[in-house]
């Protein structure tokens, strides 16, 4: 974690999808290398989440946190959960993998099986080792409904991590 002075303002330029392809990692690492951008948060549950997260971890200058994830917006890049779908059915289509918007996703899901599946993606990102400074939402589908809403606000609470809330997260 990056010790702040209280008396600065500071600036973040923040990017998130960290982990979700290689070509996704490479221009991220570059950016936080190049200093155009200083923090990211990254998607445990897709294919370049470890490349990402042996990144960091070697390099923990970086600020970071974890991207929860429960839709999958890409037509050819396809994913799903950390659980198995079996665990999480009311989250997959008929393929296991999310959908694809967050009016579906709010339709269809069960937020207890939100809740099982926001805390398993956070604890993958620290069981692999990661020290995230904050949870923020992909597509921000944490923000679609007050129950969501407070299963992302609990999350924060149970891990010690905080959340980013932005005007978005709790549109339309």
């Amino acid at each position: 974690m990056i010790e702040l002075e209280a008396d600065k303002v500071y600036l973040m330029i923040h990017a998130d999808d960290a982990g979700l392809c290689h070509s996704e990692n490479r221009a991220t690492i570059k950016c936080l290398e190049k200093g155009s951008m200083n923090s990211c948060s990254v998607m445990v549950n897709c294919s370049g989440f470890q490349e990402m997260a042996s990144y960091l971890k070697r390099n923990p200058r970086f600020d970071h946190g974890i991207h929860l994830t429960l839709t999958c917006e890409w037509h050819y890049k396809r994913f799903g959960p950390v659980l198995s779908p079996h665990e999480v059915p009311s989250l997959v289509d008929e393929n296991g993998h999310f959908f694809k918007d967050r009016k579906t996703l709010l339709e269809k899901a069960d937020p207890k099986e939100v809740k099982k599946e926001v805390n398993a993606q956070i604890r993958r990102g620290i069981e692999y080792g990661l020290n995230p400074s904050h949870i923020d939402s992909h597509m921000y589908s944490m923000g679609i409904s007050r129950e969501f809403f407070d299963i992302y606000r609990q999350a924060g609470k149970e891990f010690g991590i905080p959340v980013l809330i932005n005007s978005g997260l709790l549109s339309d």
